[in-house]
């Protein structure tokens, strides 16, 4: 396919339905339905709709007949301008393209959007050329695919929570198409690219604006910034809480609690005002280091001799207080500019330091997930062996072990500025599709507490183990070898007995979670365990969680949450926490935008953040979101190695101002805009 100048490029649908603009035409390109979609053409667009979000739902545009692919590498971006045509829904969609990475393999890349009820919007998507992103063999650098042989293109709804209901997604797509027009030039060369960090952790072969060259330029936004602090006012609808100062006096109980209050669920702070918990997570003076490992040391532009985990931010940090002894400063900074920011919230993982100004509320992590407690066997899911003595009485003395350990802790326990706590994060129940839990129990060794106590329930039900072979069509000698055997039956018996198994294993673990809370703290709220988004629709655990939780945690990655299950939908009537969300762009030398890329810049993400929480906040369940994370992660990754450009902040310890305004404009108005309840644009 050619390219001309200034020209836009439109994949058309057989049937004529989307026009070629600018001074290119071509043929016809192919659209199809997703199996659970409808698409029709309207006037030069297409029309999608569907009821259920399932991955097989939404629309695919391929090349033209004869072709297999587009050549894309002069142009920044791929753009479709999205119509919601809901009068009442926010939409989420993400857009995809597929091409080859450098071994040769398919990967896809995408980008999404909130669009609010009759609002359009364009979805970007930025191309990841290999000629201009391309990284040396073995050397950190952005994902990029062969953008001369884009294969196609789709718009779906990744990693579905929402329930099937009519009118999920009805919208118009319309002028797909390519813009910024640019200079294919050679990839750089290994001796060209390396050194690629410098001192401030930076991508060194980049450009934005804000980057930091020098101690001066640390100094000078320095002291721009507590100029904007200094004038700065809290938002004045806020108490000292950042409860809704002006909104219904309920019942002071000096302690944070949940209320259901004119048909949508609150928080309630210890003054007895409604709060809507506004959060960030993992604030701290610095996170994750780059990692130094032998024979990589040429990566950094500067480096002190013998370093094996390398902290820039600190290094920032210092050059900023103008003394090592930053830290008292540094969280006081970090108070002003939470309430600058509209933040009334600090989340997961956050630091003493900034807790014990005591200016902010805050949740605690009680525990993330312990390798070191029992485990079913060899299972590699995320999960405890729930039955075995051990893990029973860590959790009876949870509290208390860990308040030896972390001052705040003990002190959470009478502070009013405690919402409450999270135990553990982002488990696998073993019930992602297939239930596989039990599974693991039966191929555990005969020692294992959890295969002891199912089989134990077994023999109360079926009494000899003749009985239990009919049901599950197997042909054990007796219980002992029963207990021995590491076989899985596939019957309709097993399963069944399995599924209640299940149910007990899931109610056991957060019975005694809720129970390390209460007993120790029965005024603090048990925040549950921080479901992944798909988890937390699933019936056995969000039942386990009404019956034990105060709060069910998810943490959802997704341009929207507007759609999460209600009680209308069957899902419990009960306050919901939205634990981790963010959004990230390529437009400040990181490798990886975020786990939801929110179009090509920082206004962008800004937008990507407001509709987002306009979502959350008219939806009667959720209580509050939490952004992930408060900094930037590492350029070449933490020691998973996410390296996403999600921070209020960047490695620099410098705000992204849009960010910081979108969050301020939502902290204004978060109360008035929760009790309206509808899906507009702020004041």
């Amino acid at each position: 396919m050619k390219f001309h100048k200034l020209c836009t490029l439109v994949l058309g649908v057989a049937l004529g339905a989307l026009t070629c603009l600018g001074d290119l035409s071509f043929d016809a390109g192919r659209l199809s339905a997703r199996a659970k979609a409808t698409i029709s053409a309207e006037n030069g667009a297409v029309r999608v709709r569907f009821d259920d979000p399932g991955w097989d739902a939404g629309l695919v545009v391929e090349p033209p007949e004869g072709r297999d692919s587009w050549d894309l590498s002069r142009w920044e971006q791929i753009c479709v301008d999205v119509t919601n045509l809901s009068s009442t829904r926010q939409l989420r969609l993400l857009i995809a393209a597929w091409g080859n990475n450098p071994e040769g393999k398919t990967r896809e890349i995408n980008a999404g959007i909130a669009v609010n009820p009759g609002e359009t919007r364009t979805l970007r998507l930025h191309l990841p050329h290999q000629w201009k992103y391309g990284s040396p063999q073995g050397v950190p650098g952005v994902r990029v695919i062969d953008t001369t042989r884009v294969q196609k293109i789709a718009f779906f709804m990744q990693w579905p929570f929402e329930r099937a209901a009519a009118g999920l997604v009805d919208c118009r797509l319309s002028n797909l198409r390519v813009e910024g027009e640019l200079a294919p030039t050679r990839q750089m060369t290994a001796d060209e690219y390396i050194p690629f960090i410098d001192e401030y952790g930076q991508f060194i072969h980049g450009d934005w604006p804000a980057k930091v060259r020098s101690a001066a330029d640390i100094r000078r936004n320095h002291a721009r910034e507590m100029a904007q602090l200094n004038a700065s006012r809290r938002p004045a609808e806020w108490n000292r809480f950042g409860g809704w100062k002006n909104g219904p006096q309920l019942e002071a109980t000096g302690n944070f609690r949940t209320v259901k209050h004119e048909g949508k669920w609150w928080l309630v702070d210890p003054e007895g005002r409604l709060f809507f918990s506004h959060g960030i997570d993992v604030i701290s003076a610095y996170n994750d280091p780059l990692k130094v490992l032998p024979g990589r040391e040429n990566w950094f532009a500067k480096l002190p001799p013998g370093t094996t985990s390398y902290f820039p931010t600190e290094l920032a940090l210092r050059q900023k207080y103008g003394t090592e002894a930053y830290h008292a400063q540094y969280f006081q900074t970090v108070a002003r500019r939470l309430e600058h920011w509209g933040i009334n919230t600090i989340g997961d993982w956050g630091r003493h330091e900034i807790m014990d100004l005591g200016k902010t509320p805050y949740t605690l992590q009680l525990t993330d997930y312990d390798w070191r407690m029992p485990r079913l066997g060899e299972s590699k899911l995320k999960f405890y062996d729930v039955f075995d003595q051990r893990y029973i009485e860590k959790m009876k003395t949870l509290i208390p072990d860990q308040a030896a350990r972390n001052p705040i802790v003990l002190k959470s326990l009478t502070d009013p500025m405690c919402i409450g706590y999270f135990i553990d994060n982002e488990l696998n129940f073993g019930n992602r599709g297939r239930m596989t839990l039990v599974d693991d129990v039966l191929k555990c060794p005969p020692t294992q507490a959890a295969k002891r106590e199912f089989i134990g329930d077994l023999k109360l039900k079926y009494i000899t183990i003749n009985a239990l072979n009919r049901a599950w069509k197997t042909s054990y000698a007796d219980w002992d070898a029963m207990l021995a055997s590491t076989q899985v039956p596939t019957s309709d018996g097993y399963r069944e007995d399995a599924n209640v198994f299940f149910l007990k294993m899931v109610e056991q673990y957060f019975r005694l979670c809720r129970d390390a809370v209460k007993s120790v703290a029965p005024h603090r709220l048990y925040l549950g365990c921080r479901f992944i988004s798909t988890d937390a629709p699933r019936k056995a655990l969000y039942e386990a969680s009404e019956k034990y939780c105060d709060v069910l945690t998810v943490n959802i990655y997704a341009h929207s949450a507007a759609n999460f299950p209600s009680p209308a939908d069957g899902f419990p009537d009960m306050p919901v926490l939205i634990g981790e969300f963010h959004f990230g762009v390529l437009d400040r030398g990181m490798f990886s935008a975020s786990l939801c890329q929110a179009g090509m810049t920082q206004e962008d993400r800004a937008m990507a953040y407001i509709r987002f929480m306009q979502g959350v906040l008219v939806h009667p369940n959720f209580i509050g979101a939490h952004w992930f994370q408060y900094r930037d992660q590492p350029l070449t990754g933490r020691g998973d190695g996410e390296a996403y450009q999600i921070g209020f902040v960047d490695v620099a310890d410098t705000p992204y101002e849009e960010l910081c305004q979108a969050a301020r404009k939502v902290g204004e108005q978060m109360y008035q805009y929760r009790m309206r309840g509808q899906l507009v644009e702020f004041d």
